[in-house]
């Protein structure tokens, strides 16, 4: 059915507002997730400050049963912070829980041992230790921790299983331990409880409101700076990814990211998924899904967590390759705006050298007729009017010429930025792939090259007597000889540029490619040539004047 166009007209302005409603919505989020992102380091040093002081106390501690219950906190600490930490302080409690031989903290390091190994990629290595713990031997008031465990090893065994023919199989096993976990426990309405009963809703009917309600009651019930809470919110996310509302997804899967940050959990997935997500949804967003999922592969290599890093290694090419063809499309649209803006610039430095020839011819037409006819006062008056409109044409013609350079500085220099950007990237060793295309990337040489004949041709056009005259600076035994007579030495360039106005010693290392101490060098080098050294400069500029 055809839309009459009225209906369109009147509803545009509606349609436009709600885009730019989801615009700002999203802003938002990226704006609070990016100012956690920026205190990592802040959140990092107060859990390691706090483990610290565990440890502190563990220095001091005198009984073996203290001993023990502090090396179970830092051992806990580190389960998700840090993976080497965590084994270390799991093997150390279960050494001396066997000396005293204490049975509970033997079969809670053992525990410990299984779940690090379990979150560090260990499966087989995990599954074989939780054999040697068999569920009936293991004492009551742990009972929860060792079930709670066997149900994280399967369902990490099943996320790295995943689309093979073995995850079904760990995925039944995370169920039926699932069910048995939440058996266990004896409070059943604390988060933890909630959360479990969701994550069996969510096995079972993924898209029930049964397993929403029980997320959201884990979510609610838990603070900020705990696991449950960040896992909630990505159950939350989860969710809403599954039953299509984006909106809402992008909303928990922000806040699980943000919750993983505080707690700080270093063995996490939302800003990950988040990244691939936001890669999927709009290739535009490759620079900020790049920045993300780095974040996330930094994660993985400082807890050393092999399953993260193997799903981070599967996506990162992929987004940073498009990131990179997306930087050749805006380098593409640069060198073709400069290659326009350059085309115009020659074509008013024509119109200039045209006009300064038809100011040479007036002037001497002007002397002619004056010669022939000092009376005709009249005339006379008209040649001057002519002779100063003239002038500023010249004067016209050297602002051009400034503009133009000017112009192709700020290209060089953007050219420079993109080129030191990608290589920040490629030294990060964030993508073998970036670094080899980077290290093929030679667009802002060529491009400096073309400035440097394009203005040397131009420069000598319009003052075709100014390495002579500027010879005549210098002592008679440190001439300036000129290789050819279509270019410039690079020293006389700088002054070249000098003569046209630019004196900042900044822009012209900008313009000119050089470091800013590399243009001082050349000009504390020709002053040392000059006759005149303390009027060099200005001396330069009066040369080539032309009236």
């Amino acid at each position: 059915m055809k839309i009459p166009v009225w209906i369109v007209l009147l509803f545009a302005p509606l349609f436009s507002c709600v885009a730019n409603n989801d615009t700002n919505i999203e802003s938002q989020l990226f704006r609070r997730l990016d100012s956690y992102l920026e205190r990592r380091d802040e959140f990092s040093k107060q859990k390691e400050e706090h483990i610290l002081a565990l440890k502190t106390q563990l220095a001091s501690s005198g009984t073996p049963k203290e001993q023990l219950r502090l090396l179970n906190r830092i051992c806990t600490e580190y389960y998700t912070y840090h993976y080497d930490s965590a084994m270390h302080y799991a093997m150390k409690g279960l050494q001396l829980a066997k000396q005293v031989n204490d049975k509970y903290y033997t079969q809670l390091n053992t525990i410990n041992r299984i779940s690090v190994l379990s979150t560090g990629g260990f499966y087989s290595q995990s599954a074989a230790l939780l054999e040697t713990l068999p569920e009936e031997s293991v004492i009551e008031s742990l009972k929860f921790s060792y079930l709670y465990t066997r149900t994280w090893l399967y369902n990490y065994w099943s996320a790295y299983c995943r689309d093979s023919e073995f995850e079904q199989n760990y995925l039944k096993k995370k169920k039926e331990s699932l069910k048995a976990t939440i058996a266990s426990i004896k409070h059943k309405r604390s988060p933890i409880y909630y959360y479990l009963v969701a994550e069996l809703w969510q096995c079972q009917q993924p898209k029930s409101a049964k397993t929403l309600k029980y997320y959201k009651l884990a979510y609610a019930g838990s603070p900020q700076k705990s696991r449950v809470h960040a896992s909630s919110a990505y159950g939350i996310a989860r969710y809403y990814h599954e039953n299509g509302n984006m909106p809402l997804y992008e909303k928990y899967i922000v806040e699980a990211a943000i919750s993983d940050q505080v707690c700080p959990l270093k063995e996490n997935l939302a800003l990950q998924e988040f990244s691939t997500y936001l890669y999927n949804k709009d290739v535009n967003y490759a620079k900020r899904a790049i920045r993300y999922i780095n974040y996330s592969m930094e994660d993985a290599q400082f807890y050393n967590n092999r399953l993260r890093m193997v799903e981070i290694s599967r996506i990162l090419p992929t987004i940073a390759s498009t990131s990179y063809k997306a930087e050749q499309r805006h380098s593409h649209i640069l060198i073709a705006t400069s290659t326009v803006i350059s085309i115009m610039a020659l074509g008013v430095l024509a119109l200039a050298l045209l006009a300064f020839k038809q100011n040479k011819r007036l002037a001497q037409s002007r002397r002619e007729v004056k010669l022939k006819n000092d009376s005709l006062e009249s005339l006379n008056e008209n040649l001057e009017q002519l002779n100063e409109r003239l002038v500023k044409t010249n004067t016209r013609r050297e602002m051009y010429m400034k503009l133009f350079l000017d112009i192709s500085g700020v290209y060089i220099q953007k050219l420079n930025d993109v080129r030191k950007m990608v290589s920040r990237k490629v030294k990060a060793k964030q993508t073998a792939d970036l670094l080899q295309a980077l290290e093929n990337y030679r667009l802002t040489e060529e491009e400096t090259t073309s400035f440097y004949f394009y203005f040397d041709r131009a420069f000598i056009d319009l003052y075709p007597n100014f390495v002579e005259e500027f010879n005549r600076l210098l002592k008679p035994d440190e001439q300036i000889v000129q290789s050819s007579s279509n270019s410039l030495p690079k020293e006389i360039r700088i002054y070249a540029l000098m003569r046209l106005g630019v004196t900042d010693g900044q822009k012209l290392a900008t313009l000119l490619f050089y470091s800013p101490q590399t243009v001082y060098n050349y000009k504390a080098l020709m002053k040392k040539r000059a006759i005149n050294s303390d009027t060099f400069d200005k001396d330069v500029n009066s040369l080539c004047h032309i009236i």
